[in-house]
């Protein structure tokens, strides 16, 4: 089989269904040969890519390394896994922090850093600046208008849904859920507030 987790970091495994696919076929005793394009690949975590290059290795499953030419059921693997890992490694913190400088950076700079995709009312022009979608804008400004005539949230969602009018996915329903996160979202009144998040 193919086991590939598109897009999802190698940082650490709870997320890659696929990785933990195949480390499942490997326990299952599926698998005698798992071929990597790269240490990266497999993980960029040096304690994950032992603990699993180990637990394989008691199961006799090898792991070779396409890229780094190493057979992991080698006796000289293990030393040369533990160098190159931690590359690897450090490789993924450097492009981490780089990143976070950009944004940063940018922040400073006034850069808009805003997704409109969910962003009922707003899109981005070729500047990546906000600006206002006139026949979204409508709906916003109803749904503002309403609350302040006193309508409750579930009130002003059955209206829109009783009016046919579509959610900014093009669905059908609207939830108190959505109209509390339009009237609670600052960024209507013109304050774009970032690092209101953060992933550890």
């Amino acid at each position: 089989d193919i086991y590939a987790d598109e897009g999802i970091s190698g940082t650490n495994t709870k997320n890659r269904t696929h990785f933990n696919r195949m480390i499942q076929d490997a326990r299952n005793g599926k698998l005698d040969l798992i071929l990597v394009k790269s240490i990266s690949r497999f993980a960029r975590n040096t304690l994950d890519l032992l603990k699993y290059v180990r637990e394989l290795k008691s199961l006799g499953v090898a792991v070779f390394f396409e890229r780094e030419n190493i057979n992991t059921l080698d006796t000289t693997g293990e030393v040369l896994l533990t160098i190159l890992s931690s590359l690897a490694q450090d490789e993924s913190r450097n492009i981490s922090e780089n990143s976070r400088w950009g944004i940063l950076r940018g922040f400073q700079n006034g850069k808009v850093f805003c997704n409109t995709t969910r962003f009922l009312g707003y899109d981005k022009d070729e500047h990546g600046e906000l600006v206002i979608n006139e026949p979204e804008a409508e709906i916003v400004r109803r749904i503002y208008e309403e609350y302040l005539d006193g309508k409750s949230y579930q009130a002003i969602a059955r209206g829109l849904m009783r009016d046919h009018i579509k959610t900014v996915t093009g669905g059908d329903t609207w939830w108190d859920s959505s109209i509390t996160l339009i009237l609670t979202n600052e960024k209507y009144y013109g304050a774009l507030l970032q690092q209101k998040t953060v992933t550890v």
